[in-house]
């Protein structure tokens, strides 16, 4: 009675195992939700930000306006 307590499909070793998995669960849940707020606030900011979209646009386009000069600097270990 004892082993088939133990062993048993609902036993105390799958408590064990389900409750990780719902410390796991848990723990992604809360990753989504800052991964959430972070792309949301970025949003916010793309949409209303010119200042931070002209910025993005230049870093990672590399445009610049009329009257900017770009400086471009070769990476020492490239040589």
């Amino acid at each position: 009675m004892v082993i088939s307590c133990l062993c048993a499909p609902l036993g105390p070793r799958d408590l064990v195992v389900l409750r990780q998995h719902r410390v796991n669960l848990v723990a992604r849940r809360d990753q989504l939700l800052a991964d959430n707020l972070r792309l949301s606030d970025r949003e916010t900011r793309l949409r209303s930000d010119d200042a931070y979209l002209q910025r993005l646009i230049r870093q990672e386009l590399g445009y610049a306006r009329r009257d900017e000069f770009i400086y471009r600097f070769r990476d020492p270990s490239s040589h």
